[in-house]
């Protein structure tokens, strides 16, 4: 046998293998062999029948079969000695066959990506310094404070006020019609929270226990609930009992309540620490974004058509099932509307929405390859050590023994998965521990969480 390959521009290579007399001879042979186990032919028990005989009986009809066995086991063989990688099996042309003499065989298959990265060790990044403030230490104090706060029952003659935690009973029904439910109820509600629906607790502030109170209440346009937005509904409201919200000091009993803390400046300390470190990892993966754009921008790429299409099917395949299972159910595929089919939905013209997804498969593409290809060129490698060092702490997260935890990710197949991640994180470090930094100015956390939600002002970022 002899093959010849010619690398093509769009990452694949042209393959073309020649059969000669005796390589033809073996796979016949081989095909013979394994049609005679089943073969009847009258005289002889199924698979007892000579061989010749199997020959003489079955002919050139085996043709196809041994044409096969032949490329699939070539393509086996040269797996190890083709200079580009064969990343799949691809599919033969029989351009020459003259039976018993020789065979011509030609193929595109697709090789790897080529990657030509940019200069990654010159991307310069702007980020802040994370600096946390006092007032930032008594912000977190506070929502300690309110995590063991105690509920105090208020006496029979006092009112609600803004703060209290209600037992309440209720009974809804649209303007002018009877209830459709029964009567509801909430044993936790607190009064005056931000998220509560605008406007509601204005008609109970002031209910004394064992009141009842009815009030018309106008849902919002935008309630998530299409049966209740904007509809205007009639409440009779009981509170059956009224809990004022008593905070504990900040003292270091506190503090040995909440952690275990030594002191409440222990727990500062903490705190701080906390904040610190979950902060500046914060802004890091902010920044992350920006550096692999520019790295991606920066870079060069060439994918085998077969990625794109692969890529971008599997782009369409997820958004249809976070449309129709709404991020929950997993929809059968055969319930997956073609790509035609949406594109007939949505009104645009399919080639458009292929386009689309293709551009989101090339993207994905191009992050994940431009981080691989960082690995080689910096060596980075997830040693056991590193894996275990990872699966401690993420055990130590959530109260388990390193053994019980990796014995649950065993169970639910997802080793590899959280390998992958791990090896992910560490090329994401050692990059951005090579791009360079500058750090041009300080923000306290109050400002660092505008910063993150994309709501930073001024010119610092530009």
């Amino acid at each position: 046998m002899e093959f010849k390959t010619k690398k093509n521009q769009n990452a694949s290579v042209d393959l073309k293998l020649t059969f000669d007399k005796n390589d033809l001879e073996k796979a016949f042979e081989k095909t013979y062999k394994e049609k005679q186990k089943d073969l009847k032919i009258p005289g002889f028990r199924p698979g007892k029948a000579p061989i010749e005989m199997v020959k003489r009986h079955l002919g050139d009809s085996v043709a196809n079969d041994a044409i096969n066995l032949l490329l699939l086991e070539t393509v086996s063989e040269l797996s190890g000695k083709l200079e580009h990688k064969m990343v799949r099996f691809p599919k033969f042309t029989v351009e020459d066959y003259v039976p018993e003499k020789s065979l011509v065989a030609t193929a595109v298959y697709d090789t790897d990506p080529e990657v030509s990265l940019g200069k990654y060790k010159k991307i310069k990044i702007k980020l802040p310094e994370v600096q946390v403030t006092d007032e930032d230490i008594n912000e977190e104090l506070q929502l300690v404070r309110k995590q063991l706060a105690r509920k105090l029952l208020r006496e029979p003659g006092e009112g609600a006020e803004s703060g209290d935690i209600v037992d309440m009973e209720f009974e809804v029904k649209e303007e002018g019609q009877e209830p459709k439910n029964a009567k509801n109820g909430s044993s936790d509600y607190k009064l005056g929270e931000p998220n509560n629906l605008p406007g509601f607790d204005d008609n109970l502030y002031g209910i004394k226990t064992g009141e009842t109170k009815n009030f018309f209440y106008t849902y919002p346009n935008d309630y998530p609930r299409e049966d209740l937005a904007g509809k205007k509904m009639e409440f009779a409201m009981t509170l059956k009992a009224i809990y004022k919200e008593v905070l504990p000091e900040l003292d270091d009993d506190l503090a040995s309540e909440y952690d275990g803390s030594s002191s409440l400046q222990a727990l500062k300390d903490k705190i701080k620490a906390d904040l610190q470190k979950n902060y500046t990892e914060a802004v890091k993966s902010k920044k992350m974004e920006d550096i692999y754009k520019e790295l991606v921008a920066d870079s060069k790429f060439v994918f085998p058509e077969s990625y794109l299409t692969e890529e971008s099917e599997h782009v369409y395949q997820n958004m249809m099932q976070d449309v129709l299972g709404r991020g929950q159910a997993r929809i059968p595929k055969e319930q997956i509307p073609s790509i035609e089919k949406y594109a007939e939905m949505v009104g645009k013209p399919v080639e458009e929405v292929r386009d689309s997804f293709k551009t989101i498969a090339e993207n994905r593409l191009k992050g994940y390859f431009s981080r691989q290809k960082l690995a080689s060129a910096e060596n980075i490698v997830l040693t056991d050590e590193d894996f275990d060092r990872e699966i401690s702490t993420l055990a130590s997260r959530y109260g388990m023994p390193d053994a019980d935890f990796k014995k649950e990710l065993e169970k639910g197949k997802l080793l590899e998965t959280y390998r992958d991640n791990f090896l992910a994180k560490k090329i994401d470090d050692t990059l951005f521990q090579l791009v360079e930094k500058k750090y041009n100015e300080k923000m306290s956390i109050r400002q660092l969480k505008e910063f993150l939600s994309n709501k930073e002002t001024g010119e610092v970022w530009q």
